[in-house]
């Protein structure tokens, strides 16, 4: 009786029918593109990048094998082709048409990644925790060349700096640090509601892409994952009716800050850090205020 028990199993996979076989291996690639996608969106030195490329070749291999845009994802859909139809129309006010069709191209590739995002995970909810895995690995990584660039630490490394700043795979600070913005958020909320014991395992990266952000200098970046923080932190302590939750949310708020200030204090005694620091922590720049500066472009394109 017990090798027959013990046989039984093996005999039950042996007996999946190939229909069954063909959709766990179909959803095993799938999975493996969709995470590979993700995480070659860190890595944009060089345009085209290998994550436009990749994107490109998996929409249109999805779209073959039938992909499905549910009715949730239909409202962005719109909006997009909205979006794309005004942009077409602005640019016929362009004084030099040369560039148009790069900026469509690259308008219309960022609406048809958003769609494909939207309805395979509408279909798919269980690849959201995947494209989130995805995407804190691609950022660990770009957030560590880009500190490795910004402190030399090996031959070549200031590659992934520019204007002094920490640039990761990416070709403007600018760009770099708003990309760490999201997987850092979605870790400190891991860390705010995950069990205790995993906490190393998740501090450890967002120090990586909190130090990836502080070095961007990108005052974006600051602002966005500051008042990400906030909300986040203040929504969950609102919304539990847990004493003992709260009383977690807030000790662990108080050490972060006590963290955060002993670590500023640190790092702005390394040189160079706190000039820079200086010169980006003002709300304007020359850029911004000067005659054709950021924000005169601004009034004269709503003229």
């Amino acid at each position: 009786m017990s090798a027959v028990a013990h046989e039984l199993p093996a005999a039950a996979v042996n007996q999946l029918p190939p229909q069954a076989v063909n959709a766990k291996l179909a959803a095993l690639i799938a999975s493996a593109a969709v995470f590979i996608g993700v995480l070659l969106s860190g890595f944009v030195i060089d345009e085209p990048a290998p994550y436009d490329l990749f994107m490109v070749c998996l929409i249109a291999v999805w779209a073959l094998f039938g992909l499905r845009i549910s009715r949730a994802a239909v409202p962005l859909l719109v909006l997009l082709i909205v979006m794309n139809i005004g942009g077409m129309i602005s640019m016929t006010q362009m004084a030099n048409l040369a560039n148009t069709p790069l900026y469509l191209a690259v308008s219309m590739f960022l609406a048809f990644t958003a769609i494909f995002f939207a309805a395979v995970t509408s279909v798919q909810p269980r690849l959201y925790r995947l494209i989130f895995t995805a995407y804190v690995v691609s950022a660990v990584l770009t957030a560590l060349l880009g500190i490795a660039g910004y402190f030399h630490a090996f031959p070549g490394a200031e590659v992934f700096t520019k204007y002094d700043r920490a640039a990761g795979a990416f070709q403007d600070p600018n760009v770099f640090g708003p990309f760490l913005v999201l997987p850092g958020v979605y870790l400190l909320y891991l860390l705010l509601t995950g069990p205790v014991a995993r906490m190393p395992l998740i501090a450890a990266p967002l120090l990586v892409i909190t130090a990836g952000i502080f070095f961007s200098f990108s005052r974006g970046a600051w602002g966005m994952f500051a008042v990400s923080a906030v909300l986040l932190t203040g929504a969950l302590f609102l919304q539990s009716n847990s004493g003992k939750f709260r009383l977690r949310v807030v000790i662990m708020t108080v050490a972060a800050i006590a963290l955060l200030v002993i670590a500023m204090v640190v790092i702005l005694q390394l040189p160079g850090v706190a000039e820079m620091f200086s010169s980006r922590a003002h709300l304007e720049q020359s850029y911004d205020t000067a005659r054709l500066g950021r924000f005169a472009r601004y009034t004269i394109g709503f003229q």
